[in-house]
């Protein structure tokens, strides 16, 4: 598989040692490791080395908020990269091309870093540098696949443990590396006041309130949320889930879609997952929160191809909705996607770039596929993996769906026990209606001063991104609504009428070639 010499190992540098050169060359290293075997890998980081660099991008990530704000430099462009799904070859040409962060060129990364291609770990890797090298430079968003059941079901843990080995857990400790790594990266990016940067779409509004008495009418269930909204929740922890109030948003932003259809319909996908909006939901949402643009990513050829009212993804990014108060677009940089399987579409990626001085008309830079090496796709077949939680469930390692529903998230970051009393409970809910209501006030100044060019506010590391709002908690339980999502898309991909919530538990966990 590819070329037998060994790559040349890497000393992760202290301080700020961990420097733009020193990325560069971790890019070079990773990608001479992609030509060998996947345990060529740790030659380039050690196991210590690997979990040391992503949690240095950890602490940085803890301390920004759900709702960053960028400011960039008078004189800056920013570029927002779409989903790259493993296909590290492919962001070594957008860096290539666009070129590496610096004092003006800015970036925003909007998620799915991982899944569905070879190489995730190596793109997390090098996004965790780039993060560390230029706190003030990189903005890393969430998206929908940097989850615990996404990663578990789409090859990303698979990845992981291949390249580090289950020799003394050292590729579970890198796992988990990731996993708080991904609890901590925001939902959504503002850049100069004017775009929003997010990887599924708009959130529902939430209750006043979120209590576990609380009711909500049909209307107000339609409600889309504010940028305030946004600034208010939590991260999500380890895996969002719909069916907290306290969660809710974060599974919305990363779920939903645009629609050519007016209004909004609840469930973009089975399971109370996400909604879809149409343009006249978009352009309120613009010119109630002062925006004029909003970038996105979460939909590939393979899901375009699935929704023939909408336009397809072949050029690596579509203008989803044209208003009167401004646009959406859906942006993709995963070219030639997927990597592995016989629906591989010969679609372009493509990033979007915004110059000043109003950081809210996209320029986009289209490429083609990378040369990749030889390998082999890590996403496991149904059977393989049914077996395999199967063996999990048995030793007691992973919950079963009914049991996640029972175990809230505690706020340290630690899944809650069973004996949690309701109080502890009713005090984070408490404190979640605090943090809205707070930002409602807060995130209307932000905005008005952003949009008055107010300088930026630096935060210890220097970084100039800021905002409210407050990270979420972790958890390490399989949540049911996603995998009901999964259930309904599996079923399409594999030629069986779409439908409902299937029924039966297994196939809510049960999941294969799905286009999310």
């Amino acid at each position: 598989m590819g070329d037998d010499a060994a790559p040349v190992p890497l000393h992760l540098p202290a301080g700020s040692a961990l420097n733009l050169e020193f990325c560069k060359q971790l890019a070079g290293a990773l990608e001479a490791a992609s030509r060998g075997l996947p345990t060529q890998l740790r030659a380039v980081l050690p196991a210590p080395a690997c979990q040391q660099l992503l949690r240095r991008a950890e602490k940085l990530l803890k301390a920004e908020p759900t709702l960053l704000h960028v400011h960039p430099p008078a004189e800056a462009e920013v570029a927002v990269v779409g989903d790259l799904h493993g296909q590290f070859h492919d962001l070594l040409t957008i860096l290539n091309t666009v070129g590496y962060p610096s004092a003006s060129k800015h970036f925003v990364f909007d998620g799915d870093f991982v899944d569905r291609g070879a190489w995730g770990l190596e793109i997390v890797l090098l996004l965790a540098a780039l993060k560390v090298a230029a706190p003030a430079s990189v903005a890393l968003v969430r998206g929908n696949h940097e989850s615990l059941y996404c990663s578990w079901v789409y090859g990303f843990r698979a990845e992981v443990l291949a390249k580090y080995g289950e020799a003394e857990n050292e590729g579970e400790a890198v796992f988990s590396a990731c996993r708080t790594l991904f609890s901590h990266l925001p939902l959504a990016a503002v850049v100069a006041g004017s775009t929003l940067v997010l990887h599924g779409g708009l959130p529902r509004a939430p209750p006043k309130r979120v209590t576990r008495r609380s009711s909500v009418s049909a209307e107000a269930a339609a409600a889309v949320g504010s940028l305030a909204d946004i600034a208010a929740a939590s991260k999500g922890g380890e895996d969002p889930e719909p069916e907290r109030q306290d969660q809710r948003l974060a599974v919305d932003v990363l779920w939903s879609d645009p629609a050519s259809q007016p209004g909004v319909q609840l469930g973009a996908r089975p399971g109370d997952v996400g909604i879809l909006f149409g343009p006249d939901v978009t352009e309120a949402f613009l010119r109630d929160n002062g925006l004029r643009l909003i970038l996105r990513g979460h939909e590939g050829p393979d899901a375009r191809a699935l929704r023939p009212d909408m336009q397809g993804m072949q050029d690596g990014f579509t203008l989803d909705h044209d208003t009167p108060c401004g646009k959406l677009y859906t942006v993709f940089s995963a070219p030639q996607y997927p990597q592995f399987g016989a629906l591989q579409h010969d679609n372009l990626g493509a990033v979007a770039v915004l110059a000043p001085p109003r950081w809210d008309e996209p320029r986009f830079v289209q490429f083609g596929a990378a040369p990749r090496p030889e390998a082999s796709p890590y996403q496991q077949s149904s059977e393989s993996l049914e077996l395999d939680l199967e063996d999990m469930a048995a030793a007691g390692e992973l919950p079963t769906v009914q049991d996640t529903a029972s175990q809230p998230t505690g706020a340290s970051g630690s899944s809650s026990s069973s004996e949690s009393s309701s109080s502890e409970e009713e005090a984070e809910e408490e404190a979640v209606g605090a943090r809205q209501e707070a930002a409602q006030r807060g995130t209307a100044q932000q905005g008005m001063q952003a949009d008055k060019g107010s300088a930026p506010s630096l935060e210890a590391d220097g970084s100039s991104l800021s905002a409210g709002g407050g990270p979420g908690g972790t958890s390490s339980q399989l949540p049911a609504a996603t995998a009901a999502a999964a259930g309904m898309t599996g079923a399409a991909a594999a030629g069986e009428p779409a439908g409902g919530e299937p029924d039966a538990k297994r196939q809510r966990l049960l999941a294969e070639a799905l286009p999310v």
